[in-house]
């Protein structure tokens, strides 16, 4: 009955969601407006009934005043609909305060579609809807955790016109006092500052969301760039005694959109330091690649790097989101040849070691790395030529070492890869094979492995088609064994 009842309900949703379809269209190809429906659509909306799909109703409501805004002209009746636009806005706000995250995408699509119409409008007097856009960003930062909403609304940050209004509010809108105190509405405005994207494929797309002389169309890199550097400085003012999730926040947007367009990039040193010594795990990995953006960009040194990324290869990196950015930046910081052989050396072995007990995708990434690692620094060639089992006993290398430089690792062997050729895994195992053979010429291309997802290894063996074995060279017609079967030689069927 239960069930009987849902599926009725149901049904009974789409016959209303076709009603009000059927309605808005014979409302608006009517020769005379007449508002009655659309006050009813309105007050379905506030009251929110079970039996109306409030996302298909909000759908219904921007179809309408999207219609009515692009009118040339509308008769005095017809403007009796601006006091019922101006409802549903307020009704539309509370949507994206709502605790349905669906709602609230839905809401958001409509209220942002409503602001292109309503600029693009012939009638509407006034420049670009600003105060709108403010009104939904204020709701967003201060309301529940909206990452993902926030993410969404990053889809419109692309046009210039929103992404320069988007910068200004974001400072009118920032947090005062320190972040520790509100951490759910700091989140959110972490989470709109990284939607501010000022790269080179924004702004080299040109594109806008309002399409008319309206729009704000007077973006200048430089003035968003000096308002960006702004926010960061008030958001490092903010950061103090923050914890670790908003610290990973802070060091996503710092390198993901205000480190290119720093005014002055050395003025995150000290930040990026304590970062990378006070903490582990992916806050030390964010710290340790804006380090290296500041090594290769800025030409300056830091202590110990290496020493720290060395440390951050341990069991627990595999169960880590930021793996494949950890991977990416060792293969950058180990690409040079003029590192020192027994640095190197260190992290072959650290890999070797780590492969023997890492999952299948990343025990092929480490061996394929360790064979790359083998062709930049011909030195370390001799690893692969040791006695694998006398090493395995008695290995001079020490893996509780911090220091890569004193691990004995030049002294000892690549046995684990000898180890590893026994694998159960094939991709493993074949991987491995690679020290039997003369080094292949070229470096392997580590980027389609650090994409591969965990279980693709075995759906590609289930996909795999399995060599066929004869059983049997002659067909059997009875049930009878075939002839000259070894055991018709010594039994007999009854």
């Amino acid at each position: 009955m239960k069930r009987r009842a849902s599926f009725e309900g149901s049904s009974l949703t789409e016959q209303n969601t076709r009603r009000m379809r059927l309605q808005a269209n014979a409302m608006l190809n009517a020769s005379t407006f007449d508002p009655t429906p659309l006050a009813k659509f309105i007050l379905n909306l506030r009251q929110k009934p079970a039996n109306i799909d409030q996302n298909d109703l909000m759908a219904v409501l921007e179809v309408i005043f999207t219609n009515l805004l692009k009118r040339e002209s509308l008769d005095t009746q017809a403007l009796q609909w601006d006091s019922l636009y101006t409802e549903t806005w307020v009704l539309l706000l509370d949507r994206i305060g709502s605790t349905s995250q669906v709602e609230t995408l839905m809401a958001l699509k409509v209220c942002m579609s409503l602001i292109k119409s309503e600029a693009e409008s012939p009638f509407v007097e006034g420049d670009w809807p600003i105060g709108k856009l403010k009104s939904i960003l204020e709701i967003l930062i201060n309301g529940p955790e909206r990452t993902i909403v926030l993410k969404e609304f990053g889809k419109y940050t692309k046009y210039l016109d929103v992404l320069n209004l988007s910068i200004k509010f974001a400072l009118e809108l920032a947090p005062t006092g320190d972040y520790q105190h509100d951490t759910i509405k700091a989140l959110n405005y972490l989470s709109l500052v990284n939607q501010l994207d000022l790269g080179k494929a924004v702004l080299s797309a040109q594109k806008y969301h309002v399409d008319t002389n309206k729009s704000h169309r007077s973006f200048t890199y430089e003035k968003a760039r000096k308002k960006l550097n702004k926010i960061w400085r008030g958001i490092i003012a903010s950061s103090n005694g923050i914890d670790e999730d908003l610290h990973r926040m802070v060091l996503v947007v710092l390198l993901e959109r205000i480190l290119p367009h720093m005014e002055d990039p050395i003025g995150v040193t000290d930040f990026l330091m304590n970062s990378l010594h006070e903490y582990d795990g992916p806050i030390a990995l964010l710290a340790l690649q804006g380090i290296f953006v500041l090594m290769q960009k800025q030409n300056i040194t830091y202590p110990d790097v290496y020493e720290k990324l060395y440390q951050m290869f341990h069991a627990r990196v595999f169960s880590n989101k930021y793996k494949s950015r950890l991977f990416y930046l060792a293969d950058i910081f180990l690409t040079s040849t003029h590192l020192p052989e027994n640095l190197v050396a260190a992290f072959v072995k650290r890999f070797a070691r780590l492969a023997l007990k890492s999952p299948p995708k990343d025990a092929v990434i480490m061996i394929r790395f360790i064979c790359n690692l083998l062709l930049r620094h011909t030195g370390l060639q001799k690893l692969i030529r040791g006695d694998p089992l006398a090493e395995q006993v008695s290995d001079p290398y020490n893996e509780k070492e911090k220091d890569p430089v004193k691990t004995e690792a030049l002294n000892s062997s690549l046995w684990e890869l000898h180890f590893l050729q026994k694998n159960a895994i094939p991709e493993v195992a074949n991987a491995a094979t690679f020290i039997n053979n003369p080094l292949p010429i070229m470096e392997f291309d580590l980027g389609p492995l650090l994409d591969v997802e965990d279980s693709r290894i075995f759906d590609d063996l289930l996909k795999s088609k399995a060599k066929q074995y004869m059983l049997s060279y002659e067909n059997t017609k009875t049930l009878a064994l075939a002839k000259h079967d070894t055991v018709t030689k010594h039994f007999d069927l009854v």
